[in-house]
């Protein structure tokens, strides 16, 4: 039977002493925010542990209270320190069982190289669906949070390509998650400093309180060679609300061209 759908929220868990350490940059995090934000699904938190079964469970099962959705990364090779499957498992009181099904699929991508230790990643959590694509499966379990609501917990690689191909595969899986691609985006660019436009931006945020309004500024030498400030404002909100985001952005527009019309531009 399919589970009904989540609601659309989502966290995730990436998981790697590396990530903590500093010896690896993190993609995945901002790979997964974008893939979300495409399909109008909210991600609520990004969290980050170390390599430990334990702590893995603490995190997932307090994500899993807050969001319907959660994806872990890394931790799921042949390793002495893959130990993310041990944390789910633990998480949500299931034990690890002898797979067959992936037991199978591991031997067809490693072939003579499926070893003991590469076996050893067909010990999958009770209940563990496994949603085949070309290549391999994702991995997937239902679990219910302390709310009672239904969760999805996706259970990716940490390899970023890898983890991209998981992501590509479950948006090619009819149903498998929402997506109401339902975002409106606008943007306002200016070279005014932050410090002079942040009047206008509280007055406007003040008054369109659906529509999320961010402003991030960046530094870029000048002719002079200076560095000068240029801030780029981003304006959006679900499409029901067009209207709410074309009024922020041309009242903003408004606003900023009031201090200086040469230094403010929009798309």
């Amino acid at each position: 039977m399919v589970p009904p759908t989540p609601t659309a929220r989502a966290a995730a868990l990436l998981i790697g002493n590396e990530l903590l350490s500093g010896k690896i940059r993190d993609e995945n995090g901002t790979a997964l925010a974008r893939f979300l934000r495409r399909r109008g699904i909210a991600l609520r938190e990004m969290t980050v542990v170390p390599d430990e079964v334990d702590t893995i469970a603490s995190a997932l099962r307090r994500l899993t209270t807050g969001a319907g959705l959660v994806f872990t990364s890394g931790g799921v090779g042949p390793t002495h320190d893959d130990v993310t499957l041990a944390g789910v498992a633990s998480a949500f009181a299931r034990p690890l069982e002898h797979n067959d099904e992936m037991a199978a699929a591991l031997r067809r991508s490693y072939g003579t190289a499926a070893n003991e230790a590469v076996l050893r990643m067909a010990r999958l959590p009770a209940g563990t669906h496994m949603l085949q694509d070309a290549n391999w499966p994702v991995l997937r379990l239902d679990v219910s949070a302390a709310s009672d609501a239904l969760s999805r917990v996706y259970v990716l690689p940490g390899v970023p390509a890898l983890f991209r191909a998981k992501l590509d595969a479950l948006a090619a899986m009819p149903d498998e998650l929402p997506n109401s691609r339902q975002w409106v985006l606008a943007t306002v660019e200016t070279t005014l400093d932050e410090s002079r436009i942040a009047a206008a931006l509280d007055h406007v945020v003040a008054r369109h309180p659906p529509v999320e309004i961010g402003s991030y500024p960046r530094w870029i030498p000048g002719p002079d060679g200076r560095l000068r400030q240029h801030v780029r404002i981003t304006i959006e909100a679900r499409r029901d609300d067009r209207e709410l985001v074309d009024s922020a952005r041309n009242e903003l527009l408004q606003r900023l061209s009031a201090l200086d019309a040469r230094a403010v531009s929009a798309t």
